[in-house]
């Protein structure tokens, strides 16, 4: 399953970003539209991952941890349930084989002037209805970017800035109405957002914390919630959109249900219990040592790795620079020499990830060597701003630093003794003193339990440094009101990209959202010659400008040492009881148990094992 934006707010796996718009002479309309090129699958009966036969039936569960106290997911307030996306259509979905292509959904129609990307219609299926039986109408587009736009979470807000105008132009035909011609992705990406009804929001504060579920249209609805405990939805039988090209074969579940836990070590305890029975494993050693329990012996849990082409998502440990301590780069650099991924790797994750090496790790995004001729256009009058330190790295054929994998980390730790004295710190009685004579203390805001494992290693190299370094280990609710007002000196934050990246990146690392509560720009970065990428990046005209922006924009990034990068992995480890059989097509970018369905003798044997136990 994936939430509607992945990873905090990042519109679609696949966003649009570029050069959606081809010269031509007129308006056209079509039912899909891509990026370049014709869409693979315009006029299908069902994406090829589908399996059309699939029967229908059963249950598929998976483990959130935390809490939940709100079906809205789309405001700064509160903690959405899991699963609120199934209740929702959209205008358009994307395909997983394509990155650059929609098709439709809530819109049978799509109509757009290649010259003129200031403007995009939706002419809405006539079939179209919420669960209530009222129809979806152009109305309630228009309502649903409008209360988005005025009360939606801010990164929402900030996101969808480009719109001017959202137009009702008959029952079912919208406009939107851009503030620039420049911005090419907008126009397929409000296509993804989820439709509200006016109606159902009629006498109803949007902003409010609610656990009643709004109204939707989707394959789904609410069946059943035990706050803190689980959340089940129920297939909708009479869903009007079942026999829509993109969705035969998908939603086969009778019912998707999400139990929550307060940690990740209970949760896998309920795993091994069949207490659910799908998991997407993120931890390596859990995977390479842990899956030895009876029912992995017996043939009754499945692993499975599948490999994506995807960027990896960036996990790092981020530096807040509004807070003064991180504002000298030096300081940054320093530290980053206490992360000995090295050793981690081979003592902690069984050697199963990789270092991450960009923010679009894994991916054609990624910048590699040195600077090409088409990046130094960009770079060169932007050279001047940066700080040494940072402007050489730009230039040279960056990597995080290594060690020699021994758990000493010596060589390392020295250079950063050396950064830290340059930058005006010194030594009292083995403790480090800031310019200021002050003590060098860190703060490291946490989430998961299970993580401290991997912070203790950096915790203990920073302490060797002379700096005073505590872990902070903080309850779901805490943790979320401290990151969104960005109170914390470092914490652990992710960043999820798409195959082609645009305005979200705004959020991520622009001098504005630094300011935003909530925003997505965890680090506090305020940097003219990043602004100015994004800038270039958001604009760029073509999938070949595109490419150029980011990896201009990946250098400068990776060179200010915002964060420190971690590790990941090119595949998904999926785990699962055997009671699940899936298409014998994958898609190439993202597996997606939507398209999955039950065997029911495998169910059968499920049963009866952990009926036995």
């Amino acid at each position: 399953m994936r939430r509607w934006w992945q990873i905090g707010y990042c519109i679609g796996v696949f966003s649009v970003g570029c050069a959606l718009f081809t010269v031509q002479a007129a308006p056209v309309t079509r039912q899909a539209i891509a990026l370049n090129d014709q869409p693979l699958y315009e006029g299908m009966t069902h994406f090829p991952y589908a399996n059309p036969a699939a029967p229908r039936g059963g249950q598929i569960s998976m483990m959130a941890q935390g809490r939940f106290d709100s079906f809205n997911p789309w405001i700064d307030k509160g903690q959405a349930a899991l699963g609120t996306e199934l209740l929702f259509d959209t205008l358009t979905v994307a395909s997983l084989d394509e990155p650059f292509a929609r098709y439709p959904r809530l819109a049978e129609r799509i109509r757009h002037d290649p010259t003129d990307p200031s403007w995009i219609e939706y002419q809405l299926n006539p079939k179209a209805k919420f669960h209530s039986g009222w129809p979806v109408t152009a109305d309630d587009v228009v309502f649903t970017f409008d209360i988005l736009l005025k009360e939606g979470a801010t990164p929402l807000r900030s996101y969808f800035a480009d719109i001017e105008s959202v137009q009702a132009l008959n029952k079912q035909t919208v406009r939107f109405n851009f503030k620039h011609k420049e911005n090419l992705e907008i126009g397929l990406t409000v296509g993804e957002v989820p439709i509200l009804s006016r109606a159902d929001w009629k006498d109803k504060p949007f902003d409010a914390v609610s656990l009643t579920a709004p109204v939707g249209s989707g394959p789904y609805q609410l069946a059943r919630f035990d706050v803190g405990r689980q959340v089940t939805y129920q297939r909708d039988p009479n869903y009007w959109g079942k026999d829509l090209p993109v969705n035969v074969g998908k939603y086969n579940f009778d019912q998707v249900k999400y139990v929550y836990y307060q940690s990740t070590e209970i949760a896998f305890e309920g795993f091994k219990a069949g207490q659910y029975r799908f998991r997407q494993e993120n931890r390596a050693r859990y995977w390479v040592v842990n899956y030895n329990f009876p029912a992995v012996k017996q043939g009754l849990v499945k692993q499975q790795s599948f490999k994506h082409e995807n960027p990896v998502r960036m996990q790092a440990l981020v530096f807040n620079q509004r807070q003064k301590k991180f504002q000298d780069i030096r300081v940054r650099q320093a530290l980053s020499y206490a992360f000995d991924f090295e050793w981690m790797n081979k003592a902690i994750f069984n050697s199963q990830y990789e270092r991450l090496q960009s923010y679009f790790h894994n991916s054609e995004l990624a910048a590699t060597g040195t600077p090409s001729a088409a990046e130094m256009s960009l770079l060169q009058p932007l050279l001047a701003q940066l700080p040494a330190i940072q402007r050489q790295a730009v230039l040279s054929e960056w990597h995080v630093p290594v060690s020699d994998g021994s758990g000493f980390n010596r060589a390392q730790l020295l250079k950063a003794r050396q950064l830290l004295l340059s930058a005006g710190y010194r030594y009292a009685d083995g403790r480090l003193l800031d310019p200021q004579g002050q003590p060098f203390r860190i703060e490291i805001l946490n989430l998961d339990a299970a993580i401290e494992r991997v912070l203790l290693p950096f915790v203990r190299n920073v302490r060797r440094l002379g700096i005073d370094v505590q872990i902070r280990s903080l309850d779901a609710p805490q943790y979320i009101q401290r990151r969104r007002s960005h109170d914390f000196d470092m914490t652990i934050d992710g960043f999820s990209q798409s195959l082609s990246p645009g305005t979200e990146q705004l959020n991520y690392w622009g001098s504005a959202a630094a300011t935003e509560m909530g925003s997505r720009n965890s680090m506090g970065i305020q940097s003219p010659v990043v602004d100015a990428l994004l800038e270039r990046l958001v604009r760029a005209p073509n999938r070949a400008e595109l490419l150029t922006a980011t990896h201009a924009l990946d250098r400068v990034l990776r060179a200010g040492y915002y964060s420190i990068p971690m590790y990941g992995t090119p595949s998904y480890w999926l785990a699962y009881w055997d009671e699940f059989a899936q298409p014998q097509r994958s898609p190439r970018y993202s597996y997606d148990t939507d398209f999955w369905w039950n065997d029911a003798a495998g169910r059968a044997r499920v049963e009866q094992f952990t009926n036995r136990k």
